[in-house]
Order: C-alpha cells, then sequence, then structure tokens
C-alpha cells in the first residue's frame, strides 16, 4: 500500500493540494486535506463544481459541507457508501477506495503523472514538447505565400502561421523632380553635383515602394491640383481634401525595425506642397538675380532643407513621445484594469462566502426550534456507538481467550511432537547405518558362499555328507538369526513411518491454526485502523461545540 499511497500523494499534489513531505500514508491525511483532495479531484472532473475546499468553522455548516461533497461523490458514481461522517471521521481503508476512484476518474491528460522531479529542466522539456505538439496540428503555409497572409494577420494568425518575420512594403519621405526643362539652373547644378541618389536615401529595401507611392502622389496631384497657378496657394488644402480624408490603418507589427513610419496621405500633400512653395521661390530668386543665381539657390536649398529636417525631426520625437505616453497609458490603465479584476474576484467570493454562511445561518436558526430533538438524535447516535464499542471489544474478548490457551496448548504440543521427530530421526539414521553393514556383511558372505562353492567343486566327492549337512544347518541359523534383525529394522521402519504422518498431520492443524490466528489479527488491524476511539473522541468534541452554539444562539435570539 506504501506505493498507491506514494502515487495518490503526487497526484493530489499535482491537483493543488498542499500535502506535507512528511506524510507518506492516506492515513496521515487529517480533514482539510481530505476536504481539499476529494474537492479538488470533483472540480477536475466536473469544471460545474463550486464546492469550497475547506470546512468552515461552525459545526453545522461543517456538516453540510461534508454532506455535500458526499453526495457530489455519489454523483460522481463511486458505488461505496459514503456520508459525511467519510470526511469528518475517515478511516484508512475507505478514504484510500475513495481516493483510488476519484483518482481514476481525472482526465487522461490531468492524470498522468511522472514519477520525475519536477525541475527547471524537466519544465523546459515540458513546455517544448507542449508547442510542439500545438503547432504540428497547425496549417503550414510556405514561405512563398507568407506574405499574402501577413496582409491579412493579426496578432494570433502571425504568431499562429509563423509570418512575424515578413512585412508589408513601406514608403519613405520622397519628392522627384516634376519636368528636368523646369527645373533652375542651380537646382539643376545641385541635383547633378550634390544630391544623392535614391538607393541612398530610401535604401534598397525601401526602393520600389517608394517609387510607387510618388509617382501615385504625381498623379493624384495632376488630377486634383488646378491649372491656375495664381489660385494655387488657396486653394491647394481644399483641393488636397481627398488626400487627407483618406484613413490608413497600421497594424502594430507592421512598424520597421529601422524606426522609420509610412507617412499618410496628408502628410505626403502637406510635403508636396512645402516643395513647390521652395521651388516658387528658387524661381523667383533667379528672375532677380540672374549672375547669382547658382551660390543663392543652393543656400537657399540646403538652408530650407535643414529647416524641413529639423521640423521633421521635431515631428517625429513629438509623435514618438505621443506613442510612448499612450503606450504607457495604456499599460497603466491594463494594470488598473487587472488589480480591479482582482479585487472584483475578491470581492465576488467574499460575497458568496459571505452569502453562504447567512444561509447557514438562516437554517441554523430554523432548526432552534427543534434543537432538543436534534441534540437527542446526536446524543443516540454516541450512545449507540460507544454500546458498540463496549459489545465488539466483549465479542473480542470472547474470542481471544479460547484461542490464546488453544495457541499454546498447540504450540506445546508442536514443540514436543518436535522432539520426537528428531529422536524418531536419530535411530532412523542409526538404523540406516546398521542396514548399510549388514548390506556390506551380505555381500561379503555372499562371495564367500561363492568361494566356497567353488572349492566343493573341486574337491573329492567321496567325503562324508554328514560334514556338509552340519555346515548347511549353521549357515541357515546364522540366515534365520539375520532375518530377524531384517525384521526388526523393518517393524523400525514402519513406526518412523508412522511418527512421520502424524507430524505432518500436526503441522497441518498447526498451519491451519496459524491462519486462523492471521486472520484474527487482520480483522483486528481492522478494527483499529478505523480509529473509533479518536471518531469517538471527535465526535464528543464536536457535540460539545454544537452545544456552545447553540447556546450563544439562544443568547442572541433572546
Amino acid at each position: 500500500m506504501e506505493e498507491v499511497d506514494k502515487i495518490l500523494i503526487l497526484t493530489l499534489n499535482h491537483l493543488g493540494c498542499d500535502i506535507d513531505e512528511k506524510v507518506k500514508s492516506v492515513g496521515g491525511f487529517g480533514i482539510e486535506e481530505v476536504v481539499s483532495g476529494v474537492v479538488r479531484c470533483i472540480r477536475t472532473i466536473n469544471s460545474d463544481c463550486e464546492l469550497p475546499t475547506s470546512l468552515p468553522q461552525n459545526m453545522a455548516q461543517r456538516f453540510r459541507v461534508a454532506a455535500s461533497i458526499a453526495q457530489a461523490v455519489k454523483d460522481v458514481g463511486y458505488p461505496g457508501d459514503v456520508g459525511y461522517q467519510s470526511l469528518l471521521y475517515p478511516n484508512e481503508t475507505d478514504l484510500r477506495k475513495i481516493f483510488m476512484f476519484l483518482i481514476e476518474k481525472l482526465p487522461k491528460d490531468t492524470a498522468a503523472v511522472s514519477d520525475e522531479p519536477l525541475n527547471k529542466a524537466a519544465l523546459i522539456h515540458q513546455e517544448a514538447r507542449r508547442k510542439l505538439c500545438a503547432s504540428l496540428t497547425q496549417s503550414w503555409i510556405p514561405a512563398h505565400c507568407r506574405h499574402v497572409a501577413r496582409s491579412y494577420a493579426t496578432r494570433a494568425s502571425v504568431t499562429n502561421h509563423g509570418t512575424y518575420h515578413t512585412r508589408q512594403f513601406m514608403s519613405k519621405p520622397y519628392s522627384s523632380v516634376e519636368s528636368p526643362s523646369k527645373v533652375s539652373p542651380g537646382l539643376r547644378t545641385y541635383y547633378e553635383n550634390y544630391s544623392r541618389r535614391i538607393t541612398k536615401m530610401v535604401g534598397y529595401e525601401y526602393l520600389i515602394a517608394t517609387l510607387l507611392n510618388s509617382h501615385a502622389i504625381q498623379l493624384q496631384r495632376d488630377q486634383i491640383l488646378p491649372k491656375n497657378t495664381e489660385e494655387e496657394g488657396k486653394s491647394e488644402a481644399h483641393t488636397l481634401e481627398p488626400l487627407v480624408t483618406e484613413d490608413v490603418q497600421l497594424n502594430p507589427l507592421d512598424v520597421p525595425l529601422s524606426g522609420w513610419s509610412p507617412l499618410s496621405s496628408f502628410e505626403t500633400a502637406q510635403h508636396m506642397i512645402d516643395i513647390k512653395e521652395s521651388e516658387r521661390e528658387v524661381n523667383l530668386g533667379t528672375d532677380v538675380s540672374a549672375p547669382e543665381a547658382g551660390v543663392t539657390t543652393e543656400e537657399q536649398i540646403r538652408l530650407k532643407r535643414e529647416e524641413q529636417l529639423s521640423r521633421l525631426q521635431t515631428e517625429i520625437g513629438n509623435v514618438t513621445n505621443k506613442t510612448e505616453e499612450c503606450t504607457q497609458g495604456i499599460q497603466d490603465a491594463v494594470d488598473a484594469l487587472a488589480k480591479l479584476t482582482d479585487d472584483l474576484i475578491k470581492e465576488e467570493r467574499l460575497k458568496e462566502e459571505t452569502v453562504t454562511e447567512l444561509k447557514m445561518k438562516q437554517r441554523t436558526s430554523s432548526l432552534l426550534p427543534e434543537s432538543a430533538a436534534n441534540i437527542q438524535r446526536l446524543q443516540g447516535a454516541l450512545k449507540n456507538s460507544e454500546e458498540k464499542m463496549v459489545r465488539l471489544q466483549q465479542q473480542w474478548q470472547a474470542h481471544k481467550k479460547p484461542l490464546e490457551e488453544q495457541l499454546s496448548q498447540l504450540t506445546l504440543e508442536a514443540s514436543n511432537k518436535k522432539v520426537n521427530k528428531e529422536e524418531i530421526l536419530a535411530e532412523m539414521s542409526e538404523l540406516r547405518d546398521k542396514m548399510k553393514a549388514m548390506v556390506q556383511d551380505a555381500s561379503r558372505k555372499e562371495t564367500a558362499l561363492a568361494q566356497l562353492k567353488g572349492q566343493v567343486e573341486k574337491m573329492n566327492k567321496d567325503i562324508n555328507r554328514s560334514v556338509y549337512t552340519k555346515r548347511i544347518i549353521d549357515i541357515s541359523a546364522k540366515e534365520a538369526a539375520n532375518n530377524e534383525r531384517v525384521r526388526q529394522v523393518y517393524r523400525a521402519v514402519a513406526a518412523v513411518h508412522e511418527g512421520c504422518g502424524e507430524l505432518v498431520d500436526i503441522v497441518r492443524d498447526t498451519g491451519t491454526v496459524q491462519r486462523e490466528i492471521a486472520d484474527l489479527r487482520e480483522q483486528v488491524d481492522l478494527e483499529k485502523s478505523k480509529k473509533v476511539e479518536e471518531n469517538l473522541t471527535q465526535l464528543k468534541t464536536d457535540l460539545n461545540q454544537v452545544k456552545k452554539e447553540n447556546a450563544s444562539l439562544k443568547q442572541q435570539l433572546l
């Protein structure tokens, strides 16, 4: 049973029970461990179970909760007899049967318990095994198709389908020259000698998306912007309204790692307006001073670029700060929500406990008019238990005394027969030695007889027959004496055989008595394992506590 108890304790610890390491068997469980283990097993089997894992302090509530748990065990399908007494006053045998039944009813993934220690390496292997099994059950998407899944992905699907490393086409801010023929000489010199290439400005990975975006902006600008240059400054914001109203929703996972973020249509249009204003100013400057146009235009363009760059960097910093503030605010709100959720759960649990206690008190108060009858029932049950205990002790003493006398008598007889057996065995060994000596003597005489027969055949036939007759008579007398000894040996062997048969019968009777004694001892151990005296003591204590609670309730009512 030790191995069974170890498996039961290990399984209960995996279900969340806090069983001390010093407890090595089910018999060492206290009432709290019993109730907690049974309720956790029932919760694992039936998720709708709402039974508490601990008993309340009030005795009436304890009895009701224990009865509810016992009824839940019956509902699961336990075939044996179980009641509140099985939990409040448990015995080791019934308790082991209940736990074995409940653990057999556990779901397979919960009942599988490993004997290995749950160290860090084992937990890592277990988590890796679980994730591998989960990934093997999902559909696989080829690498060349993952960008399609990425376009319609959420955070969960990105993780599931392995498209986290992919990204959509992202563009960077870039404005191209509208028409090379309309560019001023100074600006042309800047573009030819000082301007960086587009590959260095946006990078190879953003090149295609940037060019496509710039081309789309140019096409849309040509369709929307008015042809009249005099009204261009007034109506530019109005004509770009379709671009402003465009809403681009970005997934948080779509942000590139380099820190760049794609410009919205409004920012692109605003950037385009700034470039046109700069080009207009450059054109005006070239008309005023043609000889110094190259140097002035380059200086203005450089200053304008630096101003735009600083403004964009400031805007980027502001957007980054706002993003961080929003992220921090969201995190604070999530933390506050989690805290409020925990507080709400605690309040609901406290409310449930309060409602349960209130119902128990209401039921207890409803039982007060019949408190005398209830006390009499408990006293009668206690008296019956005491009488049963006394009656069992008397029966045990009545069976014990004659059995002990019979055991002592049989032990004495067995010892005497053992001594007789040893004596008979010694005589048998002595007779065997004599028989061996007689056999050797007989063989020797047969040899001598053969020699004498040979001599007789060689001797003269005229010898007197009386001599041979006398010798024959002498030999016959000796053989008769030897036959008498053989008869004595046979009688001794028969007596030994009879004694051995009696010894076998005695040993058989002794084994039967020992089996009966072992059965009686098992019955005694079974009665002791039921802890009748301890349960009676606990029952008396509970009865006294019930009396005290009834008295306090009466005082409160008065």
